[in-house]
């Protein structure tokens, strides 16, 4: 189960800029361009489903000819079937980064298509922790520049130090260093250089601890803080854990479909 910890700021009102009107009945317009992505967890926080692109709001009308607009609508292939007797969190990002939770039920799933409604009223501001959320992983990286408690200036790694990322999330990473001959230390500040999904960052980082591990690679990891990250750079390691979680919850779907 993914536990996303977030708290709920109080309901909110979703900042629609319009407003359309047919006959005496008025409603809220959703636009697509103002969102960037959907998240469909249960109410215990198991992620289901995940989505940056393949969703829409379609005109559309009920058994009345009223005009139904706060339809979500996503599609795909093989995407996992959920109970439509359920209720679920959709959780929908925003252009300007803020995150909105709505507690709705799916009106249609398929392998293909899923269908919720989007009640304004029911939206929830939502605080984020992501920095406090973390996800094992392997990646390569690289540490470039090291600048140890006193010194003036960052000194040079020549050649860059090899590490391997063992957990990252957005406040920072755990990594291990294969070179016996590196050692680092509570307090340094570190360039590391990292390849995320295809995507190179620069991260600045701070030590915060040494811990003893055991490994055959090596008996010392280093705990670290990242110092002064962009919101892009933030939004490419949210992306990239995302993946990594969804890529699981589909491993653990693959394995449960074969007993």
């Amino acid at each position: 189960m993914i536990n996303d910890n977030i708290g709920v700021l109080g309901a909110a009102v979703m900042p629609f800029p319009r407003v359309l009107r047919k006959g005496e009945l008025c409603f809220l317009s959703y636009k697509k361009e103002d969102f960037t992505s959907f998240e469909i967890t249960s109410l215990d926080g198991e992620r289901l489903m995940y989505t940056e692109s393949n969703f829409d709001f379609p005109i559309m009308y009920d058994l009345n000819d009223n005009i139904i607009d706060n339809m979500l609508m996503i599609k795909g292939r093989r995407m996992p079937e959920i109970d439509t007797s359920q209720y679920v969190y959709v959780i929908a990002r925003m252009r300007d980064g803020d995150r909105y939770r709505y507690k709705t039920n799916v009106s249609v799933s398929t392998d293909r298509q899923l269908n919720v409604i989007l009640r304004p009223d029911k939206a929830e501001l939502l605080e984020e922790r992501r920095r406090y959320f973390k996800i094992k992983t392997n990646e390569r990286a690289f540490i470039t520049l090291r600048m140890q408690e006193g010194d003036d200036k960052p000194t040079p790694l020549d050649p860059p130090a090899e590490i391997y990322i063992k957990d990252i999330n957005v406040g920072g990473v755990f990594f291990i260093c294969t070179d016996a001959r590196r050692h680092f230390a509570k307090g340094d500040k570190l360039l590391m250089i990292i390849n995320l999904s295809g995507s190179r960052l620069e991260l600045n980082a701070e030590v915060l601890r040494e811990q003893a591990i055991d490994s055959q690679e090596t008996d010392t990891g280093y705990g670290c803080r990242f110092i002064g990250v962009s919101h892009s750079q933030e939004e490419t390691i949210s992306r990239y854990i995302y993946k990594l979680q969804f890529e699981m919850l589909q491993k653990e779907r693959e394995k449960r479909d074969m007993f």
